[in-house]
């Protein structure tokens, strides 16, 4: 079965395929930002697929896009008219923030117990940057104390609650991404100015994280965060990163992977000096369990426990140019 062309968002051309919004993606609410994740070869054989689920494990994906926008024939076209390309394009609304004021210290202390961390000194350096904030947010009906993640563009905004629970009215997510923000933009490059690392961060505890561990090793970064793996970085962004070193905070997992791959790709058509990452394979955390990111990994910072300063020495300095690094191609 083929798709019918006309019920695409976003549909591009782009070398040998067309790609558009995946409508199975948007309706688990991803794909919102770039709208590719589906391709249509233009082998002219009715295939397509999502770049997020490929292989024998997307198939329950490729029937419900089947489902949503799938006709018994269809013919891919060769160019792709302007209303087709344009077609069903979204009104983007602006963020809508509620008010912020400065986190109290019980605040960021409550913030550091909750992720294990020694220190709240990385949160203070944060604010004082203004990028981390308090606010009261609604949710499942009443306001809740939460602390939120912006920069001076207010593109993007992104908040957790302070007692650490879930988001209700959002299905049980950690995370909530503030209506009409752009999750595209990453979070503080607005601020990066003329310092020359960068620390790129995926998700807001490693966003938190990012100046506790800089701190640490006495290294001025401009810490950024992208806040879903499966975003790219925004074209507005990406004049921000241009002459720098950018060091990717690599989640260990296979999405973190890729988002590393391809936020690497875009830095460098950006004009980035370096970009490179930190790899935590192999580390493990106090209790045994692998450290999978930077949050994970400021719990080990701790000057009473003298394991640290072994894996500390094992590692060298994380953000140094000759630390623990993987280099992208």
């Amino acid at each position: 079965m083929s798709l019918d062309l006309s019920r695409l968002v976003n549909l591009r051309r782009h070398g040998g395929k067309l790609t558009a919004q995946c409508p199975a993606c948007e309706e688990l609410g991803d794909d919102s930002t770039d709208k590719n994740h589906l391709f249509v070869p233009d082998d002219g054989e009715g295939r397509f697929g999502c770049i997020n689920f490929q292989g024998p494990s997307g198939s329950d994906h490729r029937k419900r896009i089947r489902v949503l926008v799938g006709v018994t024939t269809s013919t891919v076209p060769k160019t792709i008219s302007r209303p087709l390309a344009r077609a069903r394009a979204s009104t983007k609304t602006s963020p809508s923030i509620p008010a912020l004021r400065p986190l109290g210290i019980e605040e960021m202390a409550q913030i550091a117990y909750l992720r294990g961390w020694q220190y709240f000194a990385g949160l203070q350096l944060l604010a004082d940057r203004n990028l981390l904030y308090h606010a009261d947010m609604f949710d499942d009906g009443k306001t809740w104390p939460s602390w939120v993640i912006t920069d001076s563009a207010r593109r993007n905004a992104q908040a957790r609650r302070l007692d650490g629970e879930l988001w209700r009215g959002i299905g049980g997510a950690k995370a909530k991404t503030l209506p009409g923000c752009d999750p595209s933009w990453p979070i503080g490059c607005a601020e990066i100015g003329n310092l020359p690392l960068v620390l790129l961060c995926e998700g807001q505890p490693d966003f938190a994280a990012a100046l506790l561990v800089a701190w640490w090793e006495s290294v001025n970064v401009a810490p950024v965060c992208m806040t879903g793996a499966g975003n790219s970085i925004h074209q507005d962004a990406l004049a921000n990163f241009a002459g720098k070193h950018v060091r990717i905070a690599i989640h260990d997992d296979d999405a973190g992977r890729k988002a590393a791959k391809r936020w690497s790709d875009q830095l460098y058509l950006a004009g980035a000096a370096r970009v490179d990452g930190i790899d935590f394979s192999g580390l493990e955390k106090w209790d045994g369990q692998p450290v999978e990111d930077l949050s994970d990994f400021a719990t080990l910072l701790d000057p009473e426990a003298p394991a640290t300063v072994q894996v500390l020495s094992n590692l060298g300095s994380l953000l140094s140019p000759w630390g623990p690094v993987r280099k992208f191609a």
